[in-house]
């Protein structure tokens, strides 16, 4: 028996228990504490949202979303779970029911947009910097500018264009409503920086009134250049869902409540207070926390969270509290342009353009507020509370970060940019098509998959076993040990099982039985030559072991493949199919091979039961 005999056994016993405990969350079909939360929170919103409605209609359309929401059992993990790690395998949207949207960004409106508005632009800085009159405007259907301007003017323009602009790229000279001007376009990497912001803004956009509507596990992902797909499991309402993902955020300026009286310390206090006085779950809602400060803070102001989304539960997260009025000074249809720019210090901050209306009101709330803080808020989140240091007039302000860390303050500056060109300058969304997956549905696909799977892995059981003998009962005791690696691999990662993944496993099975096949085939050929029955299994397993992780690490390499330019459906195929070549390989070389040393070493047979005509002796 080999030295390292212990060493794998004890390795691989372990991995079988750790492989059995990361089940017992799934297969218990328990809630965590998180999705208890999240499903109680979810069902006091649809009951407020079914007292609210005016209608009957509109009344039995909310009741309707409330008895699905209920008819989804809520069940209570027993205490003695709590041991095991609250870790399950998440089912696909073709599992459990839900909405599947694809989206478009019509990035090409936003880059015009931002060229409407240089076109005001250059015309301003060549009359501010040169006194040089000119006109300018965007020629139809491209984001490209022609200014006319006199000829003796044109080296002062495109010096003053050049260094006090610095986006554009100069074509050349072309004739257009028979005047002949300076036409430019977009640089490059200005362009790109555009269009990248376009769809971030209407990430940003959609993952904030995705959260705010409670829906569990979203999926919300990039696709190309213009497109997002967005996964909302447990709805059935397609028109609800395109509400929901299609309609602008709402962006407002307001100031903070009587700062003198009310300092951050004491609205947390209070905040903390009534939390703990209402006995408000750990993930409470705004609207619990709404309820539970009545009385508790003055009429006109309200309580509004700075939230973060945590990328790793897919949720926002309550960082800092704000007392701000409920009076909106300002909204984001005032807002022109914001983009971040830099101090001679070359400290990142936000600068942002209002129209006249905005310019009008923004510098009288700013004169009437100095050293006082403004709120600007996006979907009820408090993005940033900046201090007004001085009146804001002429329609441009900067909004500064307030850190000493300058990568953060980057990072927030581009953030808040986006935040406030999400309410200002909303790119257009294409709908591209929408599907809806019920649950009636999710739970046929699940019956179809389990039952494939099941009648997949007893044909290959039965032909092992017929055609191996006992040595195929040990390959079939590996195939079960294999698929609870998978599915702990699963579990254990918060992965995703989709129909598509279903078939990776039973793939899987198949190739795991074809590694077992390879090397049972090279033990027959030895005890055919007449080796003894440890020579032939030692001499088998040394001979097949090149062979079959050829033939795996091939397949793996097809897998990354597809998980790197796929996606959706392509994705959970290769990662079930990459998990199950690791399991298949580490059960057809080490389980199978100690069970076989376990017989013939441990327990002295010398004999072989693997289908051959007579019984070679030890």
């Amino acid at each position: 028996m080999e030295g390292n005999w212990w060493f794998k056994t004890v390795s691989s016993s372990v991995l079988l228990v750790l492989g059995v405990a990361y089940l017992v969350w799934t297969f218990g079909g328990w809630m965590t504490d998180d999705e208890l939360l999240a499903y109680d929170n979810r069902d006091e919103e649809l009951e407020l949202l079914r007292d609210a409605a005016q209608t009957d209609e509109d009344k039995a359309a909310a009741q309707a979303t409330l008895d699905d929401h209920r008819s989804k059992a809520r069940s209570v993990a027993p205490g003695w779970a709590g041991i095991f790690p609250e870790k399950k395998i998440n089912l696909g949207l073709d599992l459990q029911g839900g909405i599947d949207l694809e989206l478009q960004v019509e990035i090409r409106k936003a880059v015009e947009t931002a060229a409407d508005r240089y076109t005001e632009t250059i015309v301003e800085n060549l009359r501010d910097e040169a006194q040089i009159e000119a006109r300018s405007r965007r020629l139809e259907g491209t984001a490209d500018l022609v200014v006319w301007l006199d000829d003796a003017n044109r080296v002062e323009a495109r010096k003053i264009i050049k260094e006090k602009i610095g986006v554009f790229v100069l074509i050349g000279p072309q004739t257009h409503d028979g005047e002949e001007g300076l036409v430019y376009t977009f640089a490059d990497d200005f362009a790109d920086r555009l269009r990248t912001t376009a769809l971030d803004q209407a990430i940003e956009t959609i993952r904030n009134r995705i959260d705010k509507f409670g829906v569990t596990e979203p999926v919300i992902l990039k696709k190309g250049d213009d497109r997002i797909t967005v996964q909302l499991p447990g709805l059935d309402d397609p028109q609800r869902a395109i509400d929901l993902v299609g309609k602008t955020a709402q962006l407002e300026f307001r100031m903070l409540h009587d700062e003198e009286n009310w300092s951050d310390q004491r609205v947390e206090r209070v905040v903390e207070e009534a939390v703990e006085a209402a006995g408000l779950p750990a993930r409470y809602t705004d609207e619990q926390l709404h309820r539970a400060l009545e009385g508790k803070i003055p009429e006109q102001a309200e309580v509004l969270f700075k939230k973060r989304f945590d990328e790793v539960t897919m949720t926002q997260t309550r960082e800092r509290p704000f007392l701000v009025n409920k009076k909106v000074e300002l909204t984001g249809d005032f807002i022109d342009y914001a983009a971040v720019a830099t101090d001679q210090f070359n400290v990142p901050y936000v600068s942002m353009e209002l129209n006249a209306e905005g310019a009008r009101l923004f510098a009288d709330l700013s004169g009437n507020n100095v050293q006082k803080r403004m709120a600007i808020v996006l979907d009820d989140n408090v993005n940033s509370a900046p201090v007004f240091r001085e009146k804001i007039g002429g329609g441009r302000a900067s909004i500064e970060m307030g850190d000493d860390d300058p990568v953060k303050v980057r990072r927030d500056s581009e953030d808040l940019v986006i935040v406030l060109r999400a309410g200002a300058l909303p790119a257009p969304i294409e709908i591209l098509h929408n599907r809806t997956v019920g649950k009636t549905l999710g739970d046929d696909s699940i019956s179809a998959g389990r039952n494939a799977a099941l009648v997949a892995a007893l044909m290959v059981l039965f032909f092992m076993g017929l055609y191996y003998r006992g040595s195929g009962l040990i390959a079939n005791t590996a195939i079960a040990i294999n698929i609870v690696f998978i599915l702990a691999l699963l579990a254990a990662f918060g992965a995703t099982l989709t129909l598509p993944g279903i078939a990776g496993i039973i793939l899987t099975i198949g190739m795991a039985v074809d590694a077992n096949v390879i090397i049972f085939e090279r033990i027959r050929e030895e005890v055919y030559a007449g080796r003894s029955v440890r020579a032939a299994i030692s001499a088998g397993y040394d001979k097949a072991t090149w062979t079959v992780l050829d033939a795996n690490i091939t397949t793996f390499i097809t897998g990354a493949v597809l998980y790197s330019y796929g996606s959706g459906p392509i994705k959970g195929f290769a990662v079930t199919l990459m998990i199950g070549i690791f399991t298949s390989v580490f059960t057809a070389l080490v389980v199978t091979r100690l069970i076989f040393d376990y017989l013939t070493h441990g327990r002295g047979i010398s004999t072989l039961s693997i289908g051959v005509p007579a019984k070679a002796e030890g």
